[in-house]
């Protein structure tokens, strides 16, 4: 082999490997940025009720936007998302405890309100 066509493949192959560098940067940085890959969707629900204390706020999933399914994510104390779906009876009482108990705590004057543009808790407000 000729030292031109060596030095043809080298640089062919060292252009093809920058390329395609640059191009799963650009695809990881957009996804972190704007695409749905920076969303974790819920595709199925839990059966198992939780309870009322367990629970330091929710997030209320969408399907007209990136997931699949409606779903009410609730926030633990222990920081873990734990998928629902707003049929089951103990989401809704849940989520009506929550409503009344952010309504109250709105309510009083001395209380600092800190709203957060995901996340709905009762902690925060």
């Amino acid at each position: 082999m000729s030292l031109k066509v060596l030095l043809t493949n080298v640089f062919a192959g060292c252009w093809l490997l920058c390329m395609f560098c640059l191009t799963t940067d650009a695809l990881s940085l957009y996804s972190n940025l704007n695409g749905p890959l920076k969303h974790a969707c819920c595709v199925k629900y839990t059966r198992t009720p939780l309870h009322f204390n367990q629970i330091k706020g929710f997030a209320e999933q969408s399907s007209r936007e990136v997931c699949r399914i409606d779903a009410i994510i609730f926030l633990t104390k222990r920081n873990q998302k734990v998928c629902a779906t707003a049929k089951d009876e103990w989401v809704r009482n849940i989520l009506a405890r929550l409503g009344s108990k952010m309504k109250k705590m709105s309510q009083q004057p001395h209380n600092k309100v800190n709203h957060t543009p995901t996340w709905r808790t009762s902690t925060n407000v």
